[in-house]
């Protein structure tokens, strides 16, 4: 399946339910873009997806299954928690809006 493309992720610091949302541009040179302007390298290999932030250690690494992605994610300075992706056009609509207290997509 390919990775590049449009997606929305849905992280959670924590791990406690509570996900924030932003999108997502994967571009097929390596690189990424999110809703909020901050940007980054991938990698995909045998059904694994791997991403991390420019100027930070921030990384995230999942599975990749038909237009979804599901994963951990990590500052490596002591915030962990979870994600998913779902590519444009796979529906949405159950998701919550960001919550004001958790911290964005790169631990910040």
């Amino acid at each position: 399946m390919p990775v590049p493309g449009n997606w929305t992720l849905f992280y959670d610091w924590g791990s406690d339910g509570s996900y924030s949302t932003t999108s997502m541009r994967v571009n097929a040179n390596g690189t990424f873009t999110t809703g909020g302007g901050l940007g980054g390298l991938w990698v995909q290999i045998a059904g694994m997806f791997m991403f991390t932030f420019n100027n930070t250690e921030t990384t995230y690494a999942g599975t990749l299954a038909s237009r979804s992605i599901t994963g951990i994610m990590s500052t490596f300075s002591g915030l962990n928690g979870s994600f998913y992706m779902l590519q444009q056009g796979v529906p949405t609509t159950f998701t919550a809006a960001r919550v004001g207290s958790k911290p964005s997509e790169t631990g910040q």
